[in-house]
């Protein structure tokens, strides 16, 4: 299921925030609500999980340009961007951010899309939701959102009116100051998503209405801008299930090469290697099994491989697995070491989470499905809790 957690941003903390659960495999709205400031963002992370985040930021704190070029793009025309705007800009360009959209070809000549914003603000509305616990994917100017197929078109959001003029030509307008700019404008008939002020004369064709966030969410794969470039492009986020698949890749890859090396100890006992790499395997068992007293290395290797890999309901795979799929119903729980018991078929984890409550919940996950869980001592370290969990076979 394709889910997006779409959440339009204030210009100022004090100002009210809206946020709508999208479900786009089916144009659904899973949940909406609104915000009376940036503070309670960390209230609906608490209760939305941390998931990423598409920011729609408002219209009139984005300033939309069409930069005529003198020749075809390339870097170093790009990077001159900021002096051929400096004239342009009230403020100084350099506490200025400017993110690139596409080139256009307008009658031979190229045009470059800019989107123009204060920087601070920029990084105002990335705190906001650093802190509350969000991981930002996208940052689009709310107003760009708006549907093409009818243009111009407007929507009312909140206490402002969004209108689109063209594919790079968007503003938001005050719904007091809405009327004499409609005056002043002397648009064409306008498409309106939103019911029509009576007292208003413009020209007007009514669309089916929609609730603003659902519209504007509805055309996320219809446009790709994002504000969010060169230092601020988001880093590839790396999920729990992947982060466990590679941690037990990492391990078989251990047992795998203490395997190979000895088998190569079986064909070169006669040369004058083999007391070099009968060393080498050792060195690698036991950073493998720390705390394994070792008599018997291939035998040993060999049971360490059979509990991996073997029919064993209790061996170290179904273990692994089963922790896995229980991970993922308490998704702040992170692992930070793994250790396997073949004797006594017992998994041990070290482990952080937010609270105590994500221990216990873990916990009787695991035994809900069937295993014996031993949970040792839980600590707070740095705002987080860590302590040490072990589960063996299903009872």
């Amino acid at each position: 299921m394709s889910e997006q957690l779409v959440i339009r941003l204030g210009s100022r903390a004090e100002q009210s925030i809206s946020w709508l659960v999208w479900a786009s495999h089916n144009q659904e709205i899973i949940a909406s609500g609104e915000l009376s400031g940036a503070e309670q963002l960390a209230e609906l992370a608490d209760r939305l999980g941390k998931r990423p985040v598409v920011a729609l930021v408002p219209a009139s704190d984005v300033v939309l340009k069409l930069v005529n070029l003198p020749a075809k793009p390339n870097r170093q025309l790009l990077q001159a961007l900021p002096y051929m705007l400096e004239e342009d800009q009230a403020e100084d360009i350099e506490h200025l951010f400017l993110a690139l959209g596409k080139v256009e070809l307008h009658d031979g000549h190229y045009r470059q899309q800019v989107a123009v914003c204060q920087q601070q603000r920029l990084e105002n509305w990335l705190t906001w939701l650093k802190d509350a616990g969000f991981s930002v994917s996208r940052m689009i100017p709310d107003a760009l959102l708006l549907p093409e197929l009818q243009l111009p078109a407007c929507i009312q959001l909140q206490d402002q009116w969004l209108i689109k003029q063209s594919s790079w030509q968007v503003s938001a307008i005050e719904a007091s100051w809405w009327g004499d700019y409609l005056q002043l404008a002397a648009l064409p008939v306008l498409t309106s998503y939103s019911p029509w002020p009576e007292e208003l004369m413009q020209s007007h064709q009514l669309a089916e209405p929609e609730l603003p966030l659902a519209l504007l969410s509805s055309q996320l794969p219809h446009n790709d801008f994002n504000m969010l470039q060169g230092e601020y492009k988001p880093k590839r986020q790396v999920s729990t299930q992947t982060q466990m698949w590679r941690s037990t890749a990492a391990i078989a890859g251990v047992c795998f090469g203490v395997y190979l090396l000895q088998l190569g100890l079986g064909n070169w006992q006669l040369s004058k290697q083999s007391d070099a790499l009968q060393q080498q395997s050792l060195a690698v068992y036991q950073q493998a099994f720390p705390n394994e007293r070792i008599v018997n290395l291939k035998l040993q290797l060999q049971q360490k491989l059979a509990a991996a890999g073997g029919d064993d309901e209790q061996g170290f795979l179904l273990l692994l697995q089963s922790l896995q799929q229980q991970l993922a119903t308490v998704p702040d729980v992170s692992l930070e070491s793994l250790r396997y018991d073949g004797k006594r078929s017992e998994l041990r984890f070290q482990a952080k989470a937010d609270g105590f409550q994500s221990f216990e919940k873990l916990k009787n996950a695991l035994e809900s499905a069937g295993f014996s869980v031993d949970q040792g001592a839980l600590s707070n370290d740095g705002g987080k809790v860590q302590g040490s969990v072990a589960m063996r076979g299903k009872v």
